[in-house]
């Protein structure tokens, strides 16, 4: 090849890597702003750029390694997803339906699907027998997003998680074995020996991994700046190690070791969870842009009407009865088992598992072209179902946790608690983050809830999902508490949800840690001592109507928080009263104007905090 041809290709695959992480990324805020699930929008991206423009062509820009790397995101995906099942927060009476989802429910899907496709398609009984263990898949990658964007209530919201993980690495065995038993001549103990020996190799694999990184991490052997890309290459050892064992051994590998970290407390993990769940997201959008592009449409023509048969089949009766099956005297109520009956979601491991079977079925000899198309059917039809019927279903059943409207106050002066006690009296959840036993006491006095644990630890974010918290406010003297506040904090709710309000104006202008990481509230020059000084000179907060508004009476007063119709909060920014908008109501600080000027620094201390400091 030329100089030019190189530099021809080259440039071309620089474009197909830049649309799969444009495209990805994008489709995935365009989900978040409309509301809608990401994944459809991801693959809908991905069929305009493979078979409609011919932008991608992910078997011609990764090659051999398509199917390996695939195998390898998705082992990440597996372990980052491991990382959030903690097992002290499934309730004992839920552990059971897990197991049985996994391996009962897997066997009924498994045998409903097989039967179907062999009804359904020209192909043979083993064929359709393949086929029905490769739609067993659900997987992270599907039902983790549509669990995030749906909002269930546990214990479904955990079964599912829990379900969603494990599934992946069993189902790929089951079909990897079936695959084994099609292409040669396994017997039954064959293919008992081949799942004992991946299950086995995973779980020895990620114990391994995990008890290295709790090693290495709690004798500081690894630095801090290291912790995640240490991590990283550990999983991708795990997986490896498990795989040279036993084919897919790899994702047992690393869901074993993210659920061995995610339940113990030797060292901390937070800031690992928090790269992975990052490092997911990239991974998620490219997979879902490679699966879309690598679409076959007239392919997927030819099997259209029998695949689309199958996935009404997979599910009005596979799901229904194998969550039946499962669930039968667990303890669940009848509106939680519906609602388990109203998700499982196929993604890419079907897709990537179904791939490299053709291709292994065609080097035997023995083609099956439908393996492929039917399989992505059913995964464009389960997600879209899945997805755009499970928050309906979730309001149906009563399933959905309401949206969090909560507020979190960072510090307690004295204005702070009479803010808590409005807001909590116009029904928005409080919560106080103090580290001072003062503050702690008289938040407590107030009826608040107030979190007094450690700040590096999962609790807190725990206590703010729990609360429901939407919006947060650091308002401590403790420069500290507001910094390391902030940091964990907008890990739940969000940079855009977390305020700091500087305790004197000269702390505007040092760019301090808090200031840098969160906005500030209630407009330009409003500190902490602005606030102090009102209350000092007559001033107090009062909650104001849209009929109670008076412009020239109230020109003065400073908006601190709005509540609108549905009861969802929003941090006042522009420091200028205006109106409430009908149905909503504000609360606001009435500053009158003082007879003779104050010194803020002499005497505002002594009035905002509990404690003298």
């Amino acid at each position: 090849m030329s100089v030019s041809g190189i530099l021809a290709s080259s440039a071309d695959i620089d474009v197909s890597l830049a649309a799969v992480i444009v495209l990805g990324i994008v489709a995935m805020w365009l989900g978040q702003k409309l509301k809608v699930p990401s994944i459809l929008l991801l693959l809908g991206a991905g069929l305009v750029a493979g078979p409609g423009t011919g932008l991608i062509d992910p078997d011609e820009l990764l090659g051999d390694l398509l199917f390996p790397a695939v195998s390898l995101a998705v082992g990440i995906l597996l372990f980052e997803g491991g990382l959030g099942l903690r097992y002290r927060l499934l309730e004992k009476g839920r552990r059971l339906p897990i197991l049985r989802l996994i391996t009962i429910g897997v066997l009924v899907t498994w045998v409903i699907g097989a039967a179907a496709a062999y009804l359904l398609f020209d192909i043979g009984r083993s064929d359709a027998i393949l086929l029905g263990s490769i739609l067993t898949v659900s997987g992270p990658t599907v039902v983790l997003p549509l669990l995030a964007f749906t909002r269930v209530r546990e214990p479904v919201n955990g079964i599912l998680k829990w379900e969603g993980i494990f599934i992946d690495p069993v189902g790929a065995t089951l079909a990897i074995v079936v695959l084994d038993a099609v292409i040669g001549s396994d017997g039954a103990l064959e293919s008992v020996t081949r799942i004992a020996q991946t299950a086995g190799a995973g779980t020895v694999a990620g114990f391994l991994g995990a008890g290295l990184l709790m090693l290495m991490f709690r004798r500081h052997w690894v630095s801090d700046h290291l912790h995640n890309p240490f991590t990283l290459m550990v999983v991708v050892l795990a997986y490896g190690g498990a795989n040279l064992v036993r084919p897919e051994a790899g994702l047992f590998a690393t869901t074993v070791m993210g659920v061995v970290l995610a339940n113990q407390t030797w060292v901390p993990i937070s800031h690992i969870r928090e790269f992975e769940e990052n490092l997911g997201s990239l991974i998620l959008a490219a997979l879902f842009i490679i699966l879309g592009a690598r679409v076959d449409l007239e392919a997927v023509q030819e099997v259209f009407l029998g695949a689309a048969v199958l996935v009404v089949v997979l599910v009005l009766v596979a799901r229904p009865i194998a969550v039946y099956l499962s669930t039968f005297g667990s303890g669940l109520s009848l509106q939680e088992r519906a609602y388990l009956a109203c998700m499982a979601p196929r993604g890419i491991v079907a897709a990537a598992v179904s791939a490299i079977f053709a291709i292994e079925l065609e080097e035997a000899g023995r083609p099956v072209d439908a393996l492929v198309p039917v399989t992505f059917v059913v995964i464009v039809g389960t997600v879209a179902i899945y997805g755009l019927g499970a928050r309906v279903a979730a309001r149906r059943l009563r399933m959905a946790r309401p949206a969090p409207h909560g507020v979190a106050l960072i510090g307690a002066p004295r204005w702070a608690l009479d803010l808590g006690d409005i807001l909590q009296g116009l029904d928005v959840p409080v919560l106080v983050v103090t580290t001072d036993p003062v503050e702690a006491a008289a938040a407590t006095e107030r009826g608040l809830l107030v979190y007094r644990g450690r700040l590096d630890a999962d609790d807190l974010s725990e206590t703010l999902e729990s609360v429901g918290i939407s919006q947060a406010i650091a308002l401590s003297r403790y420069t500290e508490l507001n910094a390391y506040s902030i940091a964990r904090v907008l890990e739940t709710v969000g940079r855009a949800n977390v305020f700091y309000l500087p305790p004197k104006a000269a702390d505007t202008r040092d760019n301090t840690e808090s200031d840098s990481l969160a906005r500030r509230p209630f407009g330009k020059g409003v500190t902490q001592d602005v606030i102090d000084l009102a209350l000092l000179n007559g001033g107090k907060l009062e909650v104001v109507h849209p009929d109670d508004f008076d412009a020239d009476r109230m020109a003065d007063w400073l908006p601190l928080v709005r509540i609108d119709q549905a009861g969802q909060p929003a941090i006042e920014m522009s420091g200028k009263p205006t109106a409430p908008a009908a149905g909503s109501t504000k609360v606001m600080l009435h500053r009158p104007r003082p007879n003779t000027p104050a010194e803020p620094d002499a005497a505002v201390h002594e009035h905002t905090n509990i404690v003298d400091r």
